[in-house]
């Protein structure tokens, strides 16, 4: 795809920029890279000499876009086809601006072919915010919708200041090409990066040292997480900003201060999940937040925040800027990222399996198995890339890409400050707070599923205490800290001492299994021991012990030598014959002569 470099300088509007370049509006046919936030993209189009549908991810930017503008309509699942079919038909307004969820699309268009409004040709389509299409089809299918729609408009555009790159083919087919917004001013924010193994403890921390912040905001995309971190860190002065379900979700456990749009004045804590990363403008007059981003792997991988896009979405939120930017995340190194090739296989073999069940359904004769089929093939994964017309939805395809991309900077800390570092938005100070054992640490031993995997996370986590034990980066007072809550698990009192004698590679090697282990440990206390009764301590002592050149009865030998073995702790099991081990011998009746001493180690 073809790239247009246009420069935009410090308090310039989009519009002026295109304008320096020859565009009165924004282009046809182009993906509008805006890279900066707040610029006017769509405030342009709603000032623009031409009818406009203008499609938003979510209702509060259109509420907030058509807030006491009778002129511009917003169509969403509250607006009738009623209300949709008078605006349309009023006269006093020369150029229509309708402002649509993607899902609430249809409605238009229903009323329009009723009116005999040719919307394809009458009316310009901008798709604003388009990465979400990607992001959010998995859990919203109907967000991509109008895509068949938005490709039959004569005039349209995509437009974001962090799109993705779509793999829709009638971008290349209708001969798209993108505009690259590129500011002439150093436009980056400071960001203060902070990893953790003990979330809750670090977020304590963080608004400890924002009490006297007049305002925070807080994105964290669970509300589930929200509540129990507000009833933990005992916040009172509160609100949380959420969809409509989770609003009443919350209601039911007795949440009140939790709402869909955004309400002013804004409280102490201010909580909000994704539906408000992107779009919206908060305009909070002469108070500047603190904003923090919280990602907790351990409560949801969807806490995860792109750098590319959520990050660059979240700080563009505050028109008038904010005090501090922070992020605060846990990493795991365990979470599996699948490559690009990965991807694309598995979901040949999702399509592969879906084609076999489908041909087999169309050739079935019999009705009980033919339903039969259709309910398997109904189940198959790949209908989770079909859209509802059974075509398929290349933005799931992309979404599971872009899921994948992001779980990948997740896995260990150097993998998302790279990531921070490639979006030229921020300047970045790193603050590494994982301690050798956190408190996620000890809570995700808790909740293992099954003895294995708890023993499993218990021999990780004594592995990075002696790791961290060997470096000098702990003392023996705070490696007894660190291991004291382990000891209330059953499992530490079985796999503790194994860890000390095979280590974490024997108990792998193991995989996990008592009785495999228990085989590796036979197995190292019998090496052990060979080790042992053939140190330079041991042969010493067997050569004062015993004397050459005299007869010594057999089993006094035994007993002699098993005095010995007991006194140096070895655990071997002590035979007559093992003197040869030690000596030459000459052998007469029930004694041995020791001629010489002679290891045979």
């Amino acid at each position: 795809m073809k790239t247009q470099f246009i420069s935009i300088s410090k308090n310039e509007w989009l519009t002026d920029a295109l304008k320096n370049n020859g565009y009165n509006m924004i282009p046809s046919n182009i993906i509008l890279d805006k890279t900066l936030t707040g610029i006017g993209a769509t405030h342009g189009e709603l000032q623009a000499e031409r009818n406009s549908i203008i499609i938003e991810p979510n209702v509060p930017v259109i509420l907030g876009k058509t807030e006491n503008e009778s002129n511009y309509l917003a169509v969403y699942a509250k607006t009738t086809e009623a209300q949709v079919r008078a605006y349309l038909k009023r006269s006093d307004i020369t150029y229509k601006k309708l402002i649509t969820t993607p899902e609430s699309f249809k409605k238009i268009r229903k009323v329009a072919i009723a009116l005999n409004i040719d919307i394809y040709t009458d009316f310009f389509c901008l798709f604003d915010e388009c990465e979400k299409i990607t992001q959010d089809s998995d859990y919203r299918p109907a967000i991509s919708q109008p895509i068949h729609d938005f490709f039959r408009f004569t005039n349209k555009a995509f437009v974001s200041a962090t799109p993705l790159n779509p793999s829709h083919p009638e971008f290349t087919n209708q001969d798209f090409s993108k505009i690259k917004i590129q500011p002439d001013f150093d436009y980056k924010k400071d960001i203060t990066l902070i990893f953790t193994n003990s979330f809750i403890n670090q977020v304590s921390e963080a608004l400890a040292n924002l009490a006297e912040s007049p305002c925070i905001c807080i994105f964290f995309n669970k509300t589930d997480a929200i509540n129990l971190l507000i009833e933990e860190l005992k916040l009172t002065d509160y609100k949380i900003f959420c969809s409509e379900k989770s609003v009443k979700k919350l209601n039911e456990r007795f949440v009140e201060n939790a709402t869909d749009t955004v309400e002013l004045p804004l409280a102490k804590y201010n909580f909000f999940t994704c539906r408000f990363y992107s779009g919206l403008d908060i305009v909070l007059g002469n108070i500047n937040p603190d904003v923090i981003i919280l990602t907790n792997l351990a409560t949801a991988n969807y806490t995860a925040i792109d750098p590319f896009t959520d990050a660059v979405q979240i700080q563009g939120r505050f028109r008038s800027g904010f005090n501090s930017l922070t992020h605060i995340t846990t990493i795991n190194p365990q979470m599996k990222a699948l490559s690009t090739k990965e991807i694309e296989t598995k979901i040949a073999v999702f399509k592969e399996n879906y084609e076999t069940a489908r041909a087999n359904h169309s050739t079935e004769t019999d009705t009980f198995r033919k339903q039969a089929l259709l309910e398997d093939m109904n189940n198959l994964k790949y209908n989770d890339f079909l859209d509802e017309n059974g075509e398929i939805n290349h933005f799931a395809i992309d979404n599971y890409h872009n899921e994948e991309r992001v779980k990948g900077y997740y896995q260990s800390m150097q993998n998302l400050i790279t990531a921070y570092q490639g979006t030229l938005h921020f300047n970045l100070n790193v603050v590494n707070a994982i301690a050798t054992v956190g408190q996620d640490d000890y809570m995700i031993i808790s909740t293992a599923k099954g003895v294995k995997e708890r023993m499993k996370m218990i021999v990780e986590t004594l592995e990075r205490i002696r790791i961290d034990c060997e470096n000098g980066l702990l003392d023996d007072e705070r490696r007894k800290e660190y291991i004291r809550p382990l000891k209330g698990y059953a499992e530490y009192q079985y796999i503790a001492p194994i860890f000390y004698k095979i280590g974490i590679k024997g108990i792998e090697k193991a995989n996990y299994l008592k009785g495999e282990i228990n085989k590796a440990v036979k197995q190292y206390d019998k090496e052990q021991a060979e080790k042992l009764r053939f140190s330079p301590e041991v042969l010493k002592a067997i050569e004062a012990e015993l004397e050459t050149g005299e007869y010594i009865a057999k089993e006094a030998i035994k007993v002699r030598l098993k005095n010995l073995y007991n006194a140096f702790h070895i655990d071997y099991k002590v035979t007559q014959d093992i003197i040869k081990d030690y000596f030459d011998t000459k052998v007469h009746g029930a004694s041995y002569k020791l001629v010489r001493f002679n290891p045979k180690r």
